[in-house]
């Protein structure tokens, strides 16, 4: 009976930030956050996967960045999704309601994932710190305003499950100090397969986006020590971790483009956004954690805890020197902000204890700091999750897909193929679901890719999605032979639609409402009035 309590106890400890997470992470996943332009790249990659057209988009396709980043971002992306059978499940058509659907259903498995992330960094902090520690660090990972970035499809979000799964692998390798001689004995007959499954779900996590190799010092000091100073267990740990990345450059040397493969790897060492601004940016989206974060890390070292630091530092490191870093980017050094606060506020909540001898008293005053951060949290949460700044989104590319002629449709031939010409945001937004879900066969031209308008057009029908950028773009001095036309067709189109993209509408500069501009203007997405026009 006493057993039966005791599982009973853990389960509902286990499911409080499970159910927090599941709100906070599928809530209003259409809403809330912005549409990233990002998304809609891992989208198109994805459609290939489904449409069995492999994982490398060819230059054909018209995006010119075909080695950017590894290929299992897309190939599980595109692979969960075809087990549901998307899209055609959804039947999509070009309507607003169609569209909505296509971008939910990614959306709700980045929820879903993030929900497993919050399962598996409980199971983390159980395993190294115990149980107090473990629903601390979870309900903050659950709970806290930089946990919104889970919701989008990102590349991070997708590695997150994989890096997490090869932490909590090699922290079991070690038994519980307290497990009896015929469990030890069983930890030593799997411990080999741990060792491994740890080397490869970290391989898995490299191998959709590089930075993860940033794991290695962590995830190969707890394999070392924790299989009793093993080379033998680390070399095997090693393998998969090596040869499973191998396969994207293997994949570019087998299809005889290694130097494009060089050259595009070197292309995301040649931009320009230091670290400092981004990491400005993770203290404005969540300075609680973020302060709490640093002096949990600090408490740990005192402490000759390292495995928190080890988390981070080589990270920071390595994005110091890449020099391209992105907000969105340090989310996979979020769960060890959140594990570090937690180990702060238990050694707090255990010093409260001592100090207050009345049992009442230090009973109330040692959770009472948890609980008031994890309420701040979910309320600030609350709010941005439950902002609506997509919906004119959804109602431009719903509009785009309903003026791109079906060329299969016989009352649609004579239109023929369209070149649609507009910022990089809009244009390849719609860009996978007008092209490989609707099967509306069109060209692009995108300024951002193209600024000097080198791409001619080929087609006698255009539709321009304009917006400042835009037309930013088309009043510049470039030397072109294609520009003067282009100028030619957008002053002969017609206005078939005028938006008003509201994203930043939230924004009164008061936390947590100015977090709707860190995450857009930063990122330069254009707001304000869009048009669409076209010349049929």
């Amino acid at each position: 009976m006493y057993l039966r309590g005791e599982r009973l106890r853990y389960l509902i400890i286990l499911l409080i930030p499970l159910f927090l997470s599941a709100y906070t992470h599928l809530w209003n996943p259409l809403g809330f956050p912005s549409i990233h332009i990002d998304e809609a790249h891992y989208m198109r990659r994805a459609m290939l996967v489904i449409q069995g057209m492999g994982p490398q988009e060819s230059a054909a396709s018209g995006y010119p960045r075909t080695y950017d980043h590894p290929y299992f971002g897309q190939l599980f992306l595109g692979g969960v999704l075809r087990l549901i059978g998307y899209p055609d499940i959804l039947k999509p058509e070009s309507d607003q309601q169609s569209i909505e659907l296509l971008h939910m259903v990614p959306r709700l498995l980045m929820g879903l994932l993030a929900v497993l992330d919050t399962f598996l960094i409980f199971k983390i902090a159980e395993r190294r710190y115990g149980l107090v520690v473990a629903l601390i660090a979870s309900v903050l990972f659950a709970v806290m305003p930089m946990t919104w970035i889970l919701r989008r499809v990102y590349l991070d979000t997708i590695l997150m499950p994989f890096m997490l799964s090869s932490i909590l692998f090699a922290l079991y390798i070690r038994p519980n100090d307290h497990a009896k001689t015929a469990e030890v004995d069983k930890y030593k007959i799997g411990q080999g397969a741990l060792v491994l499954l740890s080397g490869i779900f970290l391989g898995l996590a490299i191998y959709t986006k590089v930075p993860a190799f940033t794991m290695i010092p962590l995830v190969g000091s707890l394999v070392f020590f924790n299989s009793k100073k093993r080379l033998k267990s680390l070399g095997i740990w090693f393998i998969p971790v090596i040869l499973i990345p191998l396969l994207w450059p293997l994949y570019s040397v087998a299809a005889g483009q290694g130097d494009l493969w060089a050259q595009w790897v070197l292309w995301q060492t040649d931009r320009n956004r230091p670290l400092s601004i981004s990491l400005t940016n993770f203290f404005e989206i969540d300075p609680l954690i973020t302060v709490m974060g640093i002096f949990g890390f600090i408490w740990t070292a005192l402490k000759r805890d390292f495995f928190p630091l080890l988390w981070v530092a080589p990270f920071l490191i390595f994005s110091y020197f890449i020099g391209w870093v992105q907000y969105f980017h340090l989310i996979i050094i979020f769960p060890a902000f959140c594990i570090a606060s937690a180990v702060l506020l238990d050694g707090l909540q255990k010093f409260m204890v001592r100090r207050f001898r009345t049992w009442q008293r230090r009973k109330i005053l040692s959770q009472a700091l948890f609980i008031t951060i994890a309420i701040s949290g979910l309320v600030v949460t609350s709010i941005l999750i439950n902002t609506d700044v997509n919906n004119s989104y959804y109602k431009i590319y719903a509009t785009i897909a309903e003026n791109i002629p079906d060329v299969s449709n016989a009352n649609e031939k004579q239109i023929g193929n369209v070149t649609v010409i507009g910022s990089h945001w809009w244009v390849w937004d719609s860009y996978w679901i007008t092209q490989y879900v609707l099967k509306k066969d069109h060209k692009l031209i995108d300024p951002h890719f193209d600024p000097n308008f080198k791409i001619p057009v080929t087609t006698k029908n255009v539709m321009f999605i304009v917006d400042d950028k835009f037309l930013d773009s088309i009043s510049r001095k470039v030397k072109s032979d294609n520009l003067p036309s282009i100028k030619q067709l957008y002053n002969e189109s017609s206005t078939i639609s005028t938006f008003f993209d509201n994203v930043t509408s939230g924004d009164n500069g008061v936390y947590p409402n100015n977090i709707f501009s860190i995450m857009i203007l930063n990122e330069n997405h254009p707001t304000g009035k869009v048009v669409i026009k076209r010349n049929f």
